[in-house]
């Protein structure tokens, strides 16, 4: 029985999982009780051919992953990138931002401001170095995430209001009873364009690195086939 004595409700917790042992044993014997002998081979064959997949599948996940070549070169991303672009359209907007939220009787709140709407290098030491009086930012104005995502971040953009603060190239600065917040939207690409190479990546890696598990998962089934003939352990009978 597993410990729950760390928790306030202990004795509920052990009763309840004593009861859905207890439960499942006693739906199981009167399983074994109540099936026909037909439903019993059924679902013992059943079971059978899911543990032998389950075996076969675990090898050669461990096979695969040791043999298939994880590096995925720039030239490949390019290729299949350019090889796909009519397939690459954006299904909603992505934005590239930077965001501070900083206490309203904060002493560096006009350097601040003139920091994250020019965002030179100077700047971004600065803004650096002030991150820690920040309630929340974010300053990793090269990356494009989707405005939904943007939304999240940004709690005081939504939606409804997003004609209104969702502006390129303007500073939008948005005071609440605490806190003053700095927007600064850098770019905003629209649904249907092409999505950006590097928005794309991640995803593209993933696409070509699953392909080459694939490639080898077949000559794996092809291969062992012939080895198996070649040490005799398997026999072909015209």
């Amino acid at each position: 029985i597993p410990d729950f004595s760390s928790y306030e409700d202990s004795l509920i917790r052990q009763k309840d999982f004593i009861d859905s042992w207890a439960r499942e044993n006693i739906f199981f014997d009167l399983s074994l009780v109540n099936l026909n002998q037909k439903s019993i081979l059924n679902l013992d064959e059943l079971i059978e051919k899911y543990k032998r997949e389950l075996y076969i599948n675990s090898y050669k996940d461990i096979l695969v992953n040791s043999m298939v070549d994880s590096i995925i070169k720039d030239g490949e991303i390019d290729d299949y990138y350019n090889e796909n672009l009519n397939r690459l359209t954006l299904n909603e907007d992505l934005v590239k931002f930077r965001f501070v939220k900083v206490p309203s009787d904060n002493i560096n709140l006009n350097k601040i401001r003139n920091g994250i709407r020019r965002y030179n290098s100077f700047d971004k030491e600065l803004i650096d170095s002030l991150s820690f009086q920040f309630a929340s930012y974010n300053l990793n104005d090269s990356l494009w995430i989707t405005k939904r995502e943007f939304f999240n971040q940004v709690s005081f953009v939504n939606y409804e209001n997003q004609k209104k603060y969702v502006k390129k190239r303007q500073l939008i600065s948005k005071k609440d009873s605490m806190y003053v917040n700095l927007l600064f939207i850098d770019d905003i690409l629209e649904a249907n364009n092409i999505a950006p190479k590097s928005y794309l990546s991640e995803r593209i890696k993933s696409i070509i690195y699953n392909r080459r598990k694939i490639l080898l998962i077949k000559e794996l089934n092809k291969d062992i086939i012939n080895d198996a003939i070649k040490s005799k352990k398997y026999e072909l009978y015209e």
